[in-house]
């Protein structure tokens, strides 16, 4: 069986190497070099927009692929030493119905809005994205085929106006803000983007076909820059923070607070190496500002996987973030031995303080892409020693150390090749001063295509090493898939492997090893639907045949179906459901290190469904329901969320949401840690199991008021209540099922 897959791929790969097809006539438009200043006004009133090329004609995508837009959109390009320069006319016969709400940085709002592509080194895989709205609101990123970095920012200027005629967008961007190879003539590729709002209609200068997996090979190309030099890019970013905090002190008496003060200081350094390579640096950083995570009670037997919303990890590192190998989070953590310290208190001693994160001393990235699509990342950080501090009854106190000395590095190579296709080489390294585990991790991933983008082969793998004084581990992973990605009807075969002894954990996320499966999905959608008030409707079916690594045991077998639809007045619903009939073995939550054991899942069915209403309206809605039951007599759960939104102006709106969730007679490990007796019968090697009944409650509400294009105010509140009752409490018997002991 493997070496029929293996063959398969073989000669699917060399196929995405040989392949031909004709391609469409690319459209292209001549850069003018300017030697007047250009003021940006959104005006147009400079010699160099009567002089510049104009480019039109611009073709829809949605809400009916290739269709002509509603209304024409004129765009000329220029530019001069220092920077480029977008001017774009929207026409529009109603300009009094041009939606212009105001909203966050980075966030489009219910507003039309004009963006500008470019891909400068003519990849087909990667570019810059500059967006701007209809009220003035800027938005950028870095995109690929792959994935965006919506953090990324730039410093670039723009300006809006809505006259008779429609609205105006007028567009400087530095060239420090941008990449280019060091050459003396310049071919780039390049897109420009219009969304009518109140029609949600998007329409693009170079034709986008959504049925072709990646748009941004789709771009034009832009001729005639010449003589142009990358600008020296430095900027140095230094803060001072000072923080009051107020704690309970037991000492002092009942309701009293203790105060005491915290400073910080440090920098922030962005430069740029060359045209290609930038450096970026932090140094004893604050991140006191960044947004709370979104707690939750976790009674699985896997971690919680948290978004990054610290700014120096999350900007510029699309290069890293490949198979969850960089998991920025791990950095300035919880210490490493932070639970120790309970296990090391001697009698009468109590803990005066154990920091819950480690401080990030500095952190350096460099990562940029050559004139041939070579892309390279290099990131460093050093994270300091944590102590904490124990007091015993006499008042002597003493220091026990939850973290040493850490260095986390990683280096990427990611290569474009021909197709739009890729491969990309990661390596990660955690090293600990003394005597506590390093780790390193090699990874390497994969996607290639045929000429007509219709067919691909995607695959990565890892080998992850645990160093300790006496030994190491070594584990593996690997995954692959093939199958045609583009056009009406796609499909796929998949199949991955998780050793039991691979850990990328300590710079990496897993949820868990000792995993392998074979699947297949397939799926078709419609963007020009036989029924006039529909915009687009998709289906999809999967299903996936898993087992343990080691033991090779079967763990589970489930079908899944997904529908989507979308009208034409953007009210969508869809429905979801998946099979399990024949059950499932779960050997991760008994948490035996030897996977000897599994707790049982009787055949079980989940069905959901959602709507969403039209977000231009000033109330609109989404709702979510889910239902899950299985053959056991009791047992079920059912899901519930609402989240309506309100616009009352152009300026102010808010986000109310709410989820309920009801678990009946589920099953699940016990840590008899926690119990207040040990039941009868209950040996020291046995699995304890309780039957649990749980009610997940979560509201949240944001609101925001925005001054103008560039100042606002934002709130967010969330309440989270989870209760759990054990009903019962069982011994995990062979079969897989509880033994009912209390």
């Amino acid at each position: 069986m493997n070496r029929i897959i293996c063959s398969f791929l073989f000669l699917l790969s060399v196929f995405s190497l040989v392949s031909q097809s004709g391609d469409a006539k690319t459209k292209v438009l001549s850069a003018f070099r300017t030697a007047e200043p250009v003021t940006v006004d959104a005006k147009l009133n400079e010699v160099v927009w009567r002089a510049a090329e104009m480019g039109g004609q611009f073709v829809q995508m949605e809400p009916v692929p290739g269709t002509q837009p509603s209304f024409a959109t004129e765009v000329q390009f220029a530019y001069d030493n220092n920077a480029i320069y977008i001017g774009a006319r929207m026409h529009d016969p109603e300009p009094e119905k041009i939606l212009h709400e105001f909203s966050l940085r980075d966030q489009e709002g219910n507003a039309d809005n004009f963006s500008f592509f470019v891909d400068t080194y003519k990849s087909g895989l990667n570019g810059f994205l500059f967006t701007v709205t209809a009220s003035g609101v800027q938005l950028e990123a870095i995109v690929s085929n792959q994935i965006d970095d919506t953090n990324w920012n730039a410093v670039w200027e723009s300006a809006v106006r809505i006259d008779s005629l429609g609205w105006v967008a007028e567009i400087r961007i530095p060239l420090s803000s941008l990449r280019f190879p060091s050459e003396q003539q310049q071919s780039w590729r390049i897109q420009f983007g219009r969304e009518i709002r109140r029609f949600r209609e998007t329409s693009f200068w170079s034709p986008i076909d959504p049925t072709i997996r990646g748009w941004a090979q789709q771009s034009g190309l832009l001729e005639g820059i010449h003589d142009i030099v990358s600008p020296v890019r430095l900027s140095v970013t230094p803060y001072l923070s000072a923080y009051l905090n107020t704690t309970l002190d037991p000492s002092a008496g009942s309701g009293k607070l203790s105060a005491g003060n915290a400073y910080s200081a440090g920098l922030d350094l962005k430069y740029g190496i060359n045209d290609a390579f930038t450096l970026d640096m932090t140094l004893v950083p604050d991140f006191g500002q960044v947004i709370s995570d979104r707690q939750v009670l976790n009674l699985s037997p896997f971690e919680v996987f948290f978004e990054e919303n610290r700014q120096f990890f999350t900007e510029g590192t699309e290069l890293f973030n490949k198979g969850r190998l960089f998991y920025s989070r791990r950095i300035g953590s919880r210490p490493l031995h932070y639970y120790d310290v309970y296990n090391q208190l001697k009698e009468g001693e109590t803990v005066v303080s154990n920091p819950e994160t480690s401080q990030l001393y500095n952190a350096t990235k460099i990562s940029g892409r050559t004139v041939k699509g070579t892309g390279l990342g290099f990131f460093n950080a050093l994270v300091g020693s944590e102590e904490a501090i124990v007091r015993d009854l006499s008042g002597k106190e003493r220091a026990i150390n939850t973290n040493p000395i850490s260095n986390y590095s990683a280096l990427v190579f990611d290569q474009n090749l021909p197709n739009n296709s890729y491969v990309s080489v990661i390596n990660t390294n955690v090293y600990r001063l003394g005597a506590d585990m390093d780790a390193n991790v090699t990874g390497t991933f994969f996607g290639l295509r045929t000429a007509d983008q219709k067919f691909e082969v995607q695959g990565s793998g890892a080998v992850s090493r645990q160093v300790f004084s006496d030994m190491s581990i070594v584990g593996h992973t690997y995954n692959v898939s093939a199958g045609k990605v583009s056009g009406k009807w796609t499909y796929a075969l998949l199949h991955g492997v998780e050793s039991d002894k691979y850990n990328p954990n300590d710079m990496g996320f897993l949820y868990s090893p000792n995993e392998k499966y074979f699947g297949g999905t397939g799926s078709f959608v419609e963007y020009k639907p036989s029924i006039a008030s529909l915009q687009q409707v998709r289906l999809t079916a999967s299903t996936t045949y898993a087992m343990l690594y080691k033991p090779d045991v079967f763990t589970g077998y489930n079908v899944s179906f997904d529908n989507f639809i979308l009208w034409k007045s953007r009210f969508a619903v869809g429905w979801n459901a998946r099979l399990e009939p024949v059950g499932a073995y779960d050997y991760f939550e008994p948490r035996t290190v030897d996977f000897s054991k599994f707790l049982a899942i009787p055949g079980n069915y989940v069905v959901g469904a959602f709507v969403s209403s039209d977000y231009r309206k000033p109330f609109a809605y989404d709702v979510r329901v889910s239902y899950r039951w299985f053959d056991a007599e009791g047992r079920h759960t059912a899901t519930i969320g609402v989240s309506p939104r309100v616009r009352f102006s152009d300026k102010l709106s808010i986000f109310p949401s709410s989820g309920l969730t009801f678990i009946t007679d589920e099953p699940g490990y016990v840590n008899r840690t926690i119990l207040t007796f040990i039941p009868d019968g209950l040996l020291s090697d046995d699995v304890l199991i309780g039957t649990r009944n749980r009610v997940i409650v979560e509201n949240s509400f944001s609101g925001r008021y925005l001054f103008n294009s560039v100042m606002g105010l934002n709130i967010r509140v969330r309440h989270y209540w989870d209760v759990v009752r054990y009903a019962q409490f069982g011994r995990l018997k062979e079969n897989g099922y509880a033994d009912v002991l209390v």
